[in-house]
């Protein structure tokens, strides 16, 4: 048989190429596994030899550099060593020719000069002293050349840096004058300019140190000017020596140590070519660190003002906002308000700042935001406003960069800073008028508020255009400073504006005998309003719909939480992406516009000014399908968010962390911004109706509200949406105590509801969304019949929120009976007279565990559609609907004003709390004597504590910090009257109202409640207030018994003649009516079709004397068989104006 399938029976030829011989080639193979064991050990054994030789030979080569380094060294100690001995012969000959003597020495020092080396400082010393002596007469007798003097100067340099300052304060005094001394040949100036930036790191090194005799003192400060006053003909020298000055010396830390450094600079330094230099180099001062450019820019300040004939103003803002991007984040963090180590008072809402500034740093930017600086600095401005120049508009749009640059850098002065502003005229051609005007002209005159205001349609192609020059770009840099400062100062003013001083302007009927307060002169007419709005309205849409497109290709979208540098024309457009205004991030921009928007539309929803739907946005979108759109990406958003739970730590007890913890938080926050960033752009239609929700119908949006709300239960409940379904689903699981079903069940006794409620309820938490049975116990603790199939939940509802609100001191009422926290009952609790501080804590957890429980029950509510009779007032209600209730009230962040993020008190809100203290506020705004010394008012309140069966006792809290050594003036009164307003408003029930909301936020997503202004929240708890519609109502009722409609489809003759009476009926007899039946004399939002139960009419007897009755818990009304339409109207009123026969079937 053949060995193979080729049909030739001879063994093929194996070739061997392993380099090996075999005596026989047809023996074994090269692939065998002994041939390739050998063939592997002859080949490592090989490359084994060779890298052990070239080891050897690396071994040689390094042995014969040892050898030569240190024969080299050896011989240079010893050629030293002789040097040093032939300069100390030298000084020991008596006498010598001090000429001669420095002649021979020098070359020597040079040869063997050793700047760590003691001995050869001091051989050094001995030489410079006798060059000083002879007036360097070895190099003008020609003995010596001129270039040595170069060599000299850097071997001076050098020592400087090594000098033991304790001890060898002569040698250094003789090195300063020497380096003194060489400066003044002027053949030496050429090569002097080589060594200005050692020369300048050595100088600020030396002028840190403490101690230091004033004359030598005095020699640095010559030293340091001496580069910076060479002739006119050495150009070169004087630019390299700013240049250096810039980089090298004023980033030093600590130069004010040197007595009259800052003086002498001041006196001999050209103020803006400095700010020129230091406008040129900003590109590389990034390098130096953020803590130099902290030193540069406070040595600036202080140079600045020092100097008896100041910079130009507008080159100083312009130096100083290319230098604040580079480090705002660490003066931010320098100037964070600090919390009182003295008072709990401000630990609930501020934080300390975790970077410390240096004291001198600190006092230098401080100085930027004193009352003086900025007043100093709008005088400079307006003088040259007085006169319509052309370059007026763009001084404004610098003077804007800057300010926004203080308020953002500045938080803890940024109130202070508005305020200014807001006290503060500009001249103009037509006479001095308020900044928030002139700013508000400046903008009007803007291509980018002309093109936003004018169409919608156009916006995002202009905000994505890519400017077609470097001087396109710089305006368009320098417009939207503009426009930005004048959205912050006119936020401010529609914070102190009450609605009087705002409707002024829309309706003007001047008095001509008495002048017009600063507030209406800062006041719009109704025109100007219209195209603000416009303007707001574009802006923010677009920023918000379409957000990826926007940060596509941006600045924005690569840096989005970086501090980017300042300065006109300073980044490069992208093609097809929003170029931003330099060093504003894309969130604050769009914050800023946002919450001036809603503070227009909460103003016009209030009283409305502006046309009927003129906030509606509808042509934007397809309506027909915005509702499916808008509940899909709130599921996208849903699954986003779940597949990053637990990454967010809480803000809460920053005190003490490392810093570790902090970049670890700032990372975090990173992430978060990222994910919010993300979140917009896959969710437009979700962020419009969040952050401008009356673009959108209100019915629409109620609509949405519902559908999340069906959708958050399909969630929960496994896709059974209907509690009847769930319960099944939970049976079929078997029961138990820990079953859902035994979790929620609750025995409520009649009088205690909300206590039996609470304490049986509140470990549910967030599942008190599901479905609870109830069964309520009468007086003798007798359980009462009914089944509950959600009829009983309805009526446990009513009566939780019926005696929390009316039996309990959680909730006080305003003048028009409209609820709100009870500011006063924590302190009242916490001043409770008693020796326990553990009972008075576990007092105030209680209480505010009950605010957080009725918090829920409101939410329940609301999630199962179930309308209460409760009026809430509207500012309470504008912190359900914000993004979070912070007890600043915003006021201290960067850009306070400007953020969307938090509750903001206005003093409107403070007549609807209490209209004696709005009253009061009024008076103290209008006053037109010195309030300073009339009123004698400081910046703190006083809170009241009522307690039953006690005096009153009242606590004198600061509104700000050292709020008792700091007087109210006529200027400072706006700023006073704001933070009386969030003192009243935000701080004091601070608390309470976190508390509450905190509930209600377990139970209704935030998020949600944004979608509503605070009138259409009230609508959405307690219904619709607008007239009942009766056939609405009919076409929704349901009938049970002999009322019920047969296979006819006739009504019962009753029941016709009840919808005959119905229509008769006043609107307020027919909202008695309702409320007899369903507890809320309102309609639900979506109409009668939305009311669970259902209206239901059931027969009760031919009795015709017999009352109606009604069972509230299922919304029935049992109504007896009347023959006639005057007997019923006549019995049904009676019995709903007398409140008889509610009864629990």
């Amino acid at each position: 048989m053949f060995p193979t399938f080729t049909g030739n029976s001879r063994k093929g030829r194996n070739v061997n190429l392993s380099g090996q011989r075999t005596s026989n080639p047809f023996t074994s193979t090269s692939w065998g596994a002994s041939s390739a064991t050998g063939a592997s050990k002859t080949v490592a054994h090989a490359q084994a030899e060779r890298q052990q030789r070239q080891q050897e030979r690396d071994r040689l080569r390094a042995a014969q550099r040892i050898q030569r380094t240190w024969r080299g060294h050896r011989v240079r100690r010893t050629v030293r060593d002789e040097r040093r001995q032939a300069i100390d012969r030298l000084y020991e000959a008596q006498p010598v020719d001090a000429n001669q003597r420095s002649a021979e020495a020098l070359p020597l020092v040079f040869a063997a000069f050793q700047a760590f080396n003691v001995q050869d400082r001091h051989r050094l010393a001995l030489v410079t002293q006798d060059l000083l002596q002879t007036d360097f007469s070895a190099f003008s007798d020609g003995v010596l050349g001129w270039d040595r003097l170069s060599k000299l100067r850097r071997i001076l340099l050098a020592a400087l840096t090594r000098c033991d300052l304790g001890n060898e304060q002569t040698q250094l005094a003789l090195f300063l004058r020497a380096l003194g001394a060489i400066g003044t040949k002027a053949s030496d100036f050429k090569t002097f300019e080589q060594v200005l930036g050692e020369w300048y790191k050595v100088l600020g090194s030396l002028c840190q140190e403490t101690g230091l005799p004033f004359s030598i003192q005095e020699l640095i400060c010559s030293l340091v000017v001496a580069p910076l006053d060479v002739p006119h003909d050495l150009e070169s020298v004087k630019h390299t020596a700013y240049q250096n000055l810039v980089v090298s010396f004023l980033t030093q830390p600590d130069l004010a140590r040197c007595s009259d450094l800052i003086t002498r600079l001041a006196a001999n330094i050209d103020l803006d070519r400095l700010s020129n230099y230091i406008l040129d180099l900003s590109h590389k001062l990034p390098k130096q660190g953020p803590n130099a450019v902290l030193w540069l820019i406070a040595h600036y300040i202080a140079i600045n003002g020092a100097k008896e004939q100041r910079s130009s103003r507008l080159l100083l803002i312009k130096t100083l906002e290319s230098l604040f991007p580079l480090c705002a984040a660490q003066i931010r963090a320098g100037f964070a308000v600090a919390r009182p180590k003295d008072s709990g008072y401000f630990a609930e809402s501020e934080q300390d700042g975790s970077y410390v500034l240096p004291p001198f740093v600190r006092q230098q930017l401080q100085s930027l935001v004193d009352k003086g600086a900025i007043q100093d600095l709008l005088s400079a401005f307006t003088a040259t406003t007085g006169e319509a120049s052309s370059s007026a508009d763009d001084d404004a749009s610098y003077l804007a960069g800057f300010i926004l640059t203080l308020i953002n850098c500045f938080p803890a002065f940024s109130e202070d800073i508005r305020m200014y502003l807001y006290v503060a005229d500009i001249s103009t051609a037509q006479g001095r008028i308020p900044t928030a005007k002139y700013f508000w002209n400046a903008t009007q005159k803007t291509t980018v508020f002309s093109i936003i205001a004018s169409s919608q349609d156009s916006t995002l192609g202009f905000l994505r255009s890519k400017p077609s020059s470097p001087a396109v770009e710089m305006m368009w840099h320098r417009e939207w400073k503009t426009v930005l400062l004048f959205l912050e100062s006119y936020v401010f003013v529609l914070r102190l504006m009450d609605d009087d001083d705002f409707f002024s302007g829309l309706n003007p009927h001047p008095n001509f005998g008495a002048p017009s307060s600063r507030l209406r002169l800062a006041g719009m007419s109704l025109g100007e309003l219209k195209r603000l709005t416009q303007f707001l309205k574009h802006l923010s849409f677009t920023m918000y719909y379409n957000t990826k497109e926007l940060l596509t290709n941006s600045p924005w979208g690569d840096m989005p939480n970086s501090t980017r540098p300042g300065g006109d024309g300073s980044q490069a457009s992208k093609s097809g992406s929003f170029l931003p205004s330099a060093g504003v991030e894309f969130t604050t921009l769009r914050d800023l516009a946002t919450t001036a928007m809603k503070m227009l539309y909460e103003r016009d929803s209030r009283r409305p000014f502006l046309p009927e739907g003129h906030w509606l946005m509808t042509s934007k979108f397809d309506m027909e399908g915005f509702l499916a759109a808008v509940v899909l990406e709130e599921q996208r958003q849903h699954e986003l968010r779940n597949t990053e739970d637990g990454e967010d730590s809480s803000d809460d007890d920053q005190q003490g962390w490392s810093h570790y913890a902090h970049l670890e938080r700032l990372r975090q926050k990173n992430r978060k911004a990222a994910r919010n960033h993300l979140l917009s752009a896959i969710s437009p239609k979700l962020e419009i109706l969040r952050n401008m929700p009356f673009a959108i119908p209100f019915e629409t949006r109620v609509q949405i509200f519902r559908q999340f709300i069906q959708l958050d239960k399909q969630r929960r409940r496994g896709g059974d949406g209907d509690p009847d379904m769930w319960r099944a689903h939970m049976l079929r699981n078997g029961f138990g105590a820990q079953h859902p079903l035994g979790r929620h069940t609750a025995r409520i006794r009649r009088g205690r509801v909300f206590e039996d409620a609470m304490k049986q309820l509140w470990e549910l938490g967030e599942g008190l969304k599901e479905p609870i049975q109830v069964t309520f116990e009468d007086e003798f603790g007798m359980q009462e019949a009914g089944i509950d199939g959600g009829g009983v939940t309805k009526e446990f509802l009513d009566s939780v929120t019926t005696e929390a609100f009316t039996h309990t001191e959680l909730f006080v009422t305003n003048s028009k009976n409209a609820y709100y926290p009870n500011p006063t009952l924590i302190d009242r609790i916490r001043n409770m007279q008693t020796k326990e501080p553990e009972a008075t804590q576990r007092a105030v957890e209680q209480a505010l565990r009950m605010y957080e429980f009725l918090g829920r029950i409101i939410g329940k509510c609301m999630y199962e559609g179930i309308l209460i009779d409760i009026v809430f007032a509207g500012f309470f209600l504008l912190k359900w609907a914000a993004d979070n209730d912070t007890p600043g009230g915003g006021s201290n962040s960067p850009a306070s004003s400007s953020t969307t993020a938090g509750y903001r008190a206005n003093i409107n809100d403070l007549r609807e709390l209490d209209e004696e203290l709005y009253q009061g506020m009024l008076s103290l705004k209008n006053y037109t004597g010195d309030v300073q010394n009339d009123l004698a008012l400081d910046f703190t309140i006083t809170d009241p504590i009522n307690s039953p069966g006690e005096p009153t006792r009242t606590i004198i809290r600061p509104l700000i910090p050292h709020g008792d050594s700091t007087p109210v003036t006529n200027e400072n009164r706006p700023l006073y009257i704001s933070y009386v307003a969030r003192h009243r408003l935000v701080r004091q029930p601070y608390p309470q109202t976190r508390a509450f909301l905190r509930g209600l936020g377990s139970i209704i997503d935030p998020s949600w409640l944004s979608m509503f202004n605070q009138l259409e929240l009230q609508r959405l708890v307690g219904g619709d207030s607008s007239e009942i519609d009766v056939e609405d109502l009919r076409r929704n009722t349901h009938y049970n018994g002999v009322y019920q409609i047969g296979l006819d489809g006739l009504e019962h003759p009753t029941i016709q003649i009840f919808w005959e009476v119905m229509h008769e009926l006043r609107d307020e007899e027919r909202r008695e009516v309702l409320k007899y039946v369903t507890s809320t004399p309102r309609a639900p939002l979506l109409g009668f079709g939305q009311l669970r139960p259902y209206f239901t009419i059931r027969d009760a007897g031919q009795d015709q004397e017999r009352l109606p009755s009604a069972s509230t818990c299922v919304n029935l009304l049992k109504l007896p068989q009347y023959r006639s339409k005057e007997r019923l109207k006549e019995k049904l009123l009676y019995a709903v104006k007398s409140g008889a026969g509610f009864n629990l079937s």
